[in-house]
């Protein structure tokens, strides 16, 4: 290829429109993260009405394919609600459910599903395999995967330090398998900076069906899940 051809290339590919857009639109500015601090739990109760359906009145119930959100971080409740709205997300169910939220309305509901207390609490009641152990505390610097405690917090108990990053204790097997798998299939993409695509696509079908169990342990709730992805995703 000539010199010519090579600048009419790269010419080309600067000009073109990006092939996806930013996996969300939400930024951490102090203003956003103010708004979100600021939510009202009391305020949230009263707008959570129309999600008791399937969250249940206070977010956290039995259905296995449906999240549990009592306790969940703030931060991360309120990107998920943005990301639906905006589309980063798909959820035909939760793009629906959003639409006519603020985000007013969006830190005042984060603020109260996390100020609600788990049915299940505590620490991991089931001891992983070796395998998955060291994935949770040290990860596997071979396949460039990180500790999850790192990211989650130990055990998967939260790490606010972390701004939207999702405790993972108290989830459920079958939406932790379903996440994880539709974000190495990349039907999910509304992670930042693509590091939960990028880390799915390392782990093995076992080790999600692992990983899943694991955590859906520290909740202190029984391994096994209805077939099938959740409904709302």
């Amino acid at each position: 290829m000539t010199r010519r051809a090579v600048l009419v290339v790269a010419l080309a590919a600067l000009s073109a429109p990006a092939a996806g857009g930013p996996s969300s639109m939400v930024a951490w500015t102090i203003e956003t993260v103010r708004l979100v601090r600021s939510g009202d739990a009391g305020k949230g109760r009263t707008l959570q009405g129309d999600c008791s359906g399937c969250h249940g009145e206070t977010g956290d119930v039995e259905t296995p394919d449906v999240p549990n959100l009592a306790g969940q971080e703030r931060l991360y409740i309120f990107k998920q609600l943005q990301d639906y709205k905006s589309k980063s997300r798909s959820s035909p169910i939760m793009g629906e459910a959003v639409t006519a939220l603020s985000d007013r309305d969006m830190a005042d509901l984060a603020a109260f599903y996390a100020a609600q207390k788990p049915s299940y609490a505590g620490g991991a009641r089931r001891r992983p395999d070796r395998a998955i152990a060291g994935l949770v505390s040290l990860g596997d610097g071979a396949r460039l995967i990180p500790a999850c405690d790192a990211c989650h917090g130990r055990r998967g108990a939260g790490n606010p330090g972390f701004y939207g990053m999702p405790g993972l204790r108290n989830q459920k097997e079958a939406d932790l398998s379903y996440q994880l798998t539709t974000f190495r299939s990349g039907e999910r993409g509304n992670d930042v900076y693509r590091v939960m695509r990028d880390i799915s696509k390392q782990l093995t079908d076992a080790e999600i069906a692992s990983l899943a169990a694991y955590y859906s342990g520290a909740a202190g709730k029984p391994a096994g899940s209805a077939a099938g992805g959740p409904q709302e995703k």
